[in-house]
């Protein structure tokens, strides 16, 4: 009996263990978040994060070994974020006006961190020559990566959202609709965050950017209907 009472309170102690080295992970990962955001890869630092966590150094080397591979796993951590989010069908208003109104912090309700470090990942692996990531990166081939799976989902839930009798006749319709989203959603987060002072209605741009893309499928899909 005192041997299970034994066992049972060291399977507790692991347990306990377990759960303190999870909320550690996810304090590092959180700081992180916020600093990465606000400094950018190159302005974060392993001491900072240190600081803002509120953990030592050594803890924070326990978890990462580096400073790139903290940002992998904090990378990793905003993609399952940004798959949780982004899971079924999407309208393309509904896609515009998250990518538009939401990252570009006009509407702060409309986006997470996890998918605003994922859109300011995207300048870093551009800008290898402006304190960006470099060719031989890990956070940049992590990213790379992840943009790949996350263009795959977009297309596939914007063809969930397309007639089906229009990307039957017009199968690589879907494709052209998620880069041009991609391409609007990344021009006015690019404009909301440079040093450009003028001031835009971002909802409005988001308007105009849904009307002209559901024109296009519009036009699609009175040319499949001609056809039959």
């Amino acid at each position: 009996m005192e041997q299970g009472t034994r066992q049972s309170g060291g399977t507790r102690g692991k347990g306990t263990r377990q759960a303190r080295t999870g909320r550690s992970r996810e304090q590092i990962l959180r700081a992180a978040l916020d600093l990465a955001l606000e400094h950018g890869y190159q302005g974060t630092t392993m001491a900072a994060v240190s600081t803002e966590s509120g953990l030592p150094i050594g803890s924070v080397y326990w978890h990462f070994k580096s400073k790139e591979q903290l940002f992998v796993a904090l990378l990793e951590h905003c993609y399952e974020v940004w798959m949780e989010i982004h899971s079924g069908p999407e309208g393309l208003r509904q896609k515009l006006s998250r990518g538009i109104t939401g990252l570009s912090g006009a509407d702060p309700e409309q986006y997470t961190k996890e998918e605003a470090l994922l859109k300011a990942a995207a300048v870093w692996a551009l800008s290898r020559q402006l304190g960006g990531l470099g060719e031989d990166s890990e956070v940049r081939a992590a990213y790379l990566r992840m943009r790949v799976e996350m263009f795959r989902v977009d297309v596939a839930r914007i063809t969930e959202s397309v007639p089906a009798d229009v990307t039957e006749r017009f199968p690589d319709l879907p494709t052209k609709l998620t880069v041009l989203s991609l391409a609007l959603t990344d021009g006015l987060y690019v404009h909301a965050n440079s040093e450009v002072h003028l001031e835009l209605d971002f909802a409005e741009y988001a308007d105009l950017a849904a009307r002209a893309l559901e024109s296009l499928v519009d036009d699609h899909a009175r040319r499949a209907a001609g056809e039959r």
